[in-house]
């Protein structure tokens, strides 16, 4: 088996004949998914509106251009609905926007549309979220989703550009991370700053920066709300008594707490960046209290034994869900799980109960 990303209390898991699935670790569901190397190209164009589109001297192409590679990765990964899902996969950060149903034979791709440095995805309020990582600081995007029900696969019909990252105050650091998380009805934006220091063996030749690593230090952050009517981020200085945030790539999500609880107003960080100079014997790990703005390291220990996985977020339903192909559609099983204690109200929608992997 292989790990590739996760969302809400799904694992995205394939194995070596490359066929991909969905697997629910506390129900044991699984649900087939398309290959990631399996693209179905629609023709219809992608509305972009001249703001939004790529300069003409950043020669990248269609997808169908880096498909073959032999290392595609899921950036993001998004759960929009019992018939629809939705993923950023990618040739290093270079990708688009992929679409499927459960069960479906292959992910759903324009043909056209160039593709683009995105990262962070959401779904929020029937649109697809994400920012725009080729930009410094990173724009906020919008992709609008064709997905009739008499329609065979879902489509990108637009993407327009909602937020430039202008409107932030300034980083003047390089090793950053930014998540897109939905709360109360609001589209957030966390900014983590990760200090580092750098380790070289006493044999590194001169002026050879490769052979060193990085060993993670503290971090900071900044929260800050989409205003879509202003066109800017505003700054959030408080989560409110009944919000704490889970931050991960790929899995970040806004759980209600209890105003008693001590999680309220709080940021619950792992590790997640990863790359061939990032030690993977160290950890970054730990909560975030917008209170009193200050970090506490109160999270077990994480580490890798090999390779370079991260740790992510899962989140169990406070009810039993499985996805099921059914003569071309999907049926939703319900069981409710009531009176269960330790279920939270999870981003104002769903219950769940937060934990490792």
């Amino acid at each position: 088996m292989r790990y590739h990303n996760s969302c809400g209390e799904w694992l995205l898991l394939s194995r070596d004949d490359d066929n991909c699935f969905f697997m629910n670790p506390f129900t044991k569901t699984t649900m087939p998914l398309p290959s990631l190397s399996s693209y179905s190209y629609y023709e219809d164009p992608v509305e972009v509106p001249e703001d939004c589109m790529l300069q003409e001297n950043d020669m990248r192409g269609p997808w169908s251009q880096y498909k073959d590679a032999d290392e595609i990765s899921v950036l993001s990964l998004v759960v929009c609905s019992t018939r629809l899902i939705a993923a950023i996969v990618a040739v290093g950060a270079l990708g688009t926007i992929a679409l499927c149903r459960p069960g479906a034979a292959a992910w759903s791709v324009s043909a056209n549309e160039d593709s683009r440095w995105l990262s962070h995805m959401v779904f929020f309020q029937g649109k697809l979220y994400a920012l725009d990582s080729n930009t410094d600081p990173e724009d906020l995007i919008a992709i609008h989703i064709v997905d009739d029900h008499d329609c065979n696969e879902p489509r990108v019909s637009r993407i327009e550009r909602l937020i430039e990252g202008a409107s932030l105050p300034p980083q003047t650091y390089s090793l950053r991370q930014r998540y897109l998380i939905e709360s109360h009805g609001t589209l957030l934006m966390v900014r983590r700053k990760l200090s580092y220091k750098a380790e070289y063996p006493s044999e590194r030749r001169y002026g050879d920066a490769s052979a060193g690593s990085r060993v993670a230090g503290s971090s900071e952050f900044e929260v800050f709300v989409a205003d879509f009517e202003e066109g800017l981020w505003s700054d959030l200085r408080t989560l409110g008594n009944d919000q704490a945030l889970f931050l991960g790539r790929g899995c970040s999500r806004a759980v209600h707490v209890s105003p008693y609880d001590f999680s309220r107003d709080c940021l619950f960080f792992i590790d997640d960046y990863t790359d061939w100079f990032w030690k993977k014997t160290t950890t970054s790990c730990g909560v975030y209290d917008m209170k009193d703005e200050k970090v506490y390291l109160s999270l077990p220990t994480v580490s890798w034994k090999s390779g370079d996985v991260p740790a992510t977020w899962l989140f169990s339903q406070g009810k039993t869900v499985e996805l099921q192909a059914a003569g071309g559609h999907l049926q939703e099983i319900v069981e409710s799980e009531e009176g269960d204690p330790e279920t939270l109200q999870c981003g104002g929608a769903c219950a769940a109960r937060a934990s490792t992997a």
